[in-house]
C-alpha cells in the first residue's frame, strides 16, 4: 500500500488537501469518488531518503522465535472465533509490537487481498516463516482446520524454543568459566610474570627456574606476536564454517558432535526429540508423509539424521517401511526404530512418535540437570589447575631468592 497526497475541491468549491492509502493511483481515485471531490492534484507521498527502509534496516528489531509463537497463537484464536482472514490480519497488524514482524504481516495481508492463499503469502517470507510453517498452514487450509494447525504450530515452535533455551543454559556456565580462566591467565602471564624477570634477572642477577622461564617465554612470544591469536581463532572458525557448509564436512561434524564425551548425549537426545516431534506434528496435521519426512530431515539439525530420513523417504516411495532404513544408523537406538515400526503396523505412527519425543524430552531434562551438577566441579578443577600452574611459576623463584640476597 502507498500513501497519496491529494488536492481537491468539494461541492461548495472549498480547497481541500489530504492523504489516502491505496494500492495505486487508480485505486486512490476510486476511493475518493464517493466523496464528490473534484481532484485537482494527486501525488504519491515519497518517504525521506534518510529514513528509507534500506538505510535504517539495521535499526529494525530482529524477529525472534517468541514473536512467531505469539503471532501463531493469537492468529489461531482469531480464526477460531470466526473472523474473516483480512480482518484477523488487520487485528494482528494493530496488536504486533515488533515493527519488523508488523511489516511482514502487512505484506502478507496485501498478498491475501490480491487473491493469494495465506500459505502462498507466507511462503514469500522464508526467513520469517520457514517451509515447515507455511506447508503446515497449507495443509490446514486444505483440510479447513487452519485454527487447529496454527495452535499446533505455536506448541511446536514453543517446544523448539524450549530446547534451544536448554542448550544455551547448558553451554552458558562453561563459556563463562572459560572466559574467566582466560582473563585471569592473561593478566598473570602478560603483566605479573614479566615483573618477576625484572626483579630476579636484572636486580639480583639470578636465573629464573626452568618452569618459570618456559611460561615467561610463552608470555613474551604471545606478547610480541599477539596478532597470531585472533588469526588462529579466525582460521579455526573459518575452517569450521566451511566444513559445516560442505556436505561431507557437515556430516563429519554432526557425527562427531553426538560422540563428544560430556555433551554428546545431550546433542544426540535433543536431535532425536526434535526429529520425533517434528514428524509427529507434520503427519498429524495432514501433511503427506513424504513431504513430512523431507521437511523433518531439513529441520532435524543433524546431517546424520537427515541422511537416514532421506533413505527412509526412498524406502517409503518404493512401498517399504520408514523404520528399516533407520535401523542401519547407530544414531537411532533400537527403542526408536521398534516404536516407529509398531506405529507403522498399527496405523498409530503419530502417537508413537509423540511418545518417543516425550521420552527424550524427559531424558534431555535429566541430562541438563546432571550436566549442570557435574560441570561445576569439573570447571572449578580446570580453573584451579590453570591458575595454579601460573601461580607455581610465579612463586618458584622465591624459593631461591635468599641464595642471591
Amino acid at each position: 500500500m502507498a500513501t497519496y497526497i491529494y488536492t481537491a475541491r468539494n461541492s461548495s468549491g472549498k480547497k481541500i488537501r489530504g492523504e489516502i492509502e491505496a494500492k495505486d493511483e487508480r485505486d486512490a481515485l476510486n476511493s475518493l469518488k464517493p466523496e464528490s471531490f473534484t481532484i485537482t492534484s494527486l501525488k504519491e507521498k515519497k518517504s525521506s531518503p534518510a529514513l528509507s527502509n534500506k538505510k535504517v534496516k539495521f535499526l529494525k528489531p530482529r524477529i525472534k522465535g517468541r514473536d512467531i509463537i505469539i503471532f501463531s497463537r493469537e492468529f489461531s484464536t482469531l480464526i477460531n472465533a470466526g473472523l474473516p482472514m483480512i480482518q484477523s490480519l488487520n487485528i494482528m497488524i494493530a496488536q504486533t509490537q515488533n515493527s519488523s514482524l508488523k511489516e511482514v504481516i502487512t505484506r502478507v495481508k496485501e498478498d491475501v487481498e490480491q487473491g493469494l492463499s495465506l500459505s502462498e503469502a507466507l511462503s514469500k517470507h522464508p526467513k520469517v516463516f520457514p517451509s515447515l510453517f507455511y506447508n503446515m498452514v497449507k495443509a490446514g487450509e486444505m483440510a479447513g482446520v487452519l485454527d487447529i494447525i496454527l495452535s499446533r504450530l505455536a506448541n511446536y515452535l514453543e517446544y523448539i524454543e524450549n530446547i534451544n533455551q536448554r542448550m544455551k543454559t547448558a553451554m552458558r556456565y562453561p563459556l563463562f568459566v572459560m572466559c574467566v580462566a582466560g582473563g585471569i591467565t592473561a593478566v598473570l602471564v602478560f603483566f605479573i610474570l614479566p615483573q618477576m624477570k625484572a626483579l630476579f634477572s636484572e636486580s639480583l642477577g639470578a636465573e629464573l627456574p626452568i618452569f618459570t622461564q618456559i611460561i615467561l617465554n610463552i608470555s613474551i612470544f604471545l606478547k610480541e606476536n599477539f596478532y597470531f591469536v585472533p588469526l588462529i581463532i579466525f582460521g579455526v572458525l573459518l575452517i569450521y564454517y566451511l566444513l559445516k557448509k560442505s556436505e561431507k564436512g557437515g556430516y563429519f561434524l554432526d557425527a562427531a558432535k553426538i560422540k563428544l564425551p560430556l555433551m554428546g548425549k545431550f546433542f544426540h537426545k535433543v536431535a532425536l526429540s526434535r526429529f520425533a516431534r517434528t514428524l509427529a506434528t507434520l503427519s498429524n496435521s495432514g501433511v503427506p508423509i513424504l513431504d513430512a519426512l523431507e521437511m523433518t530431515g531439513k529441520t532435524a539439525g543433524n546431517k546424520v539424521i537427515e541422511k537416514a530420513i532421506n533413505e527412509s523417504r526412498a524406502s517409503l516411495r518404493e512401498g517399504e517401511t520408514i523404520a528399516n532404513p533407520l535401523k542401519k544408523y547407530s544414531v537411532f537406538p533400537p527403542m526408536v526404530t521398534n516404536m516407529i515400526s509398531v506405529g507403522e503396523e498399527t496405523a498409530a505412527l503419530d502417537e508413537m512418535l509423540n511418545k518417543i519425543a516425550d521420552f527424550y524430552d524427559q531424558e534431555v531434562n535429566r541430562l541438563v540437570e546432571s550436566i549442570a551438577s557435574l560441570i561445576e566441579p569439573v570447571l572449578i578443577v580446570f580453573l584451579g589447575v590453570t591458575v595454579g600452574i601460573i601461580v607455581v611459576a610465579m612463586y618458584l623463584p622465591y624459593f631461591s631468592m635468599f641464595q642471591h640476597i
